[in-house]
């Protein structure tokens, strides 16, 4: 395993467990796999997977996202016991991917988001939900970045950060809207000023407002997500109370016989 995969800081665990009524399970894994395991979840990939795994210009990218699918692949087949390459999906209204009609009585909700090359599945019966995951580094400009694209009192805080902290501050801001965003469909692009969060070091992940409406915030739970070392993380879902349990997923062919 390379490195990222050694830094993943959640307990391994084989299998997946049905997730009860108010769970949201969480898998992290690296993207960063042998070429036959490559090679392995590239037979399980769809026509419209494989056309676009082939308009990557770099294999690193393109690998990366053979490896993505095929990790989500696995992993939701676990849940719904049926081989990975059975498996179909299409888009809800708002572009978001969900399983097709064959397997909605299952009533199975998931995202998938990846940052370098660490990725995170999530799983849940509860509705919608978003996850996402960044990689902490500098980002030039930040502070322009977010006088432009998040909210007055976002910006006010995060320009009180001290300088060393603002990395992470900065991805905390980005991960829980982008979580959020993602639960609802929307893509941040269009929304991202629109929602507030919490995002100092020492705040636990909370939902503030949407669209300057607290009632509403207070429908939703946001939870912070440290998968692994130097990455932060977030996932969102329309619903007061949740439990998240996190674990560390393992190719089938890594794992000991």
């Amino acid at each position: 395993m390379n490195s990222i995969a050694e830094t993943i800081q959640w307990p391994a665990r084989a299998g997946a467990p049905p997730p009860a009524g108010s769970e949201i399970h969480v898998w992290a894994t690296t993207l960063s796999v042998p070429a036959e395991t490559i090679s392995e979840f590239a037979t399980t990939l769809s026509s419209d997977e494989v056309a676009r795994a082939g308009k990557f210009k770099f294999e690193k990218h393109r690998n990366r996202y053979i490896a993505g699918r095929g990790a989500l692949r696995k992993i939701l087949g676990q849940y719904l016991q049926t081989p990975s390459a059975d498996l179909r999906f299409t888009q809800s209204t708002n572009g978001k991917p969900v399983l097709a009609e064959d397997f909605a009585s299952a009533g199975i909700h998931f995202n998938l988001a990846h940052s370098d090359d660490l990725a995170l599945v999530a799983v849940t019966r509860l509705g919608a939900v978003g996850v996402d995951v960044e990689r902490i580094r500098p980002v030039k400009e930040m502070d322009h970045l977010v006088a432009r694209f998040f909210s007055p009192s976002e910006n006010e805080a995060f320009q009180k950060v001290s300088e060393n902290e603002k990395p992470a501050a900065f991805f905390n801001l980005w991960t829980r809207k982008e979580a959020l965003l993602k639960a609802t469909g929307e893509g941040i692009t269009r929304s991202l000023s629109l929602v507030e969060v919490s995002f100092l070091p020492d705040k636990p992940a909370q939902l503030l407002a949407i669209s300057g409406n607290a009632i509403k915030a207070a429908s939703w739970s946001l939870r912070e997500l440290s998968p692994a070392t130097g990455f932060t993380g977030a996932i969102a879902i329309e619903a007061p109370e949740v439990n998240v349990q996190c674990w560390k997923w393992i190719p089938e062919s890594w794992q000991p016989t």
